[in-house]
């Protein structure tokens, strides 16, 4: 799987984190441009072997895309800075779709926690 960060730190390490716990095999690459995640996703998603991308922008806002999907599904996006939580379990859902089981969706971790 490709991950394009633009922001090192709590949010991205918790991003990776959900993702190696799956067991699924990751890139993380370190984007020129400076855009938003569902931009930094679909880039990703295009350049993963797995089809697969996350993007990780400068306000912490993590958005999950398939490269096979046209627009970022509402329940695999931040709507503002991710919570680690969240974080984490954007990284876990982004790899159950590579591994192809059920993802964990709650409102708490499919949105931002804006708490």
């Amino acid at each position: 799987m490709h991950v394009l960060s633009v922001a090192a730190g709590p949010v991205e390490r918790e991003v990776l984190a959900g993702i190696e716990e799956e067991g699924v095999p990751f890139v993380l690459s370190r984007p020129a441009a400076d855009t938003d995640a569902d931009e930094l996703a679909q880039t990703a998603a295009r350049g993963s072997p797995l089809d697969v991308g996350v993007g990780i922008d400068r306000h912490g806002r993590v958005c999950i895309r398939h490269e096979m999907l046209t627009a970022p599904m509402p329940d695999l996006a931040c709507d503002g800075a991710a919570s680690v939580g969240a974080a984490r379990a954007a990284g876990h859902n982004a790899a159950r779709i590579v591994v192809g089981v059920p993802l964990r969706l709650s409102p708490t971790v499919a949105r931002s926690a804006a708490t």
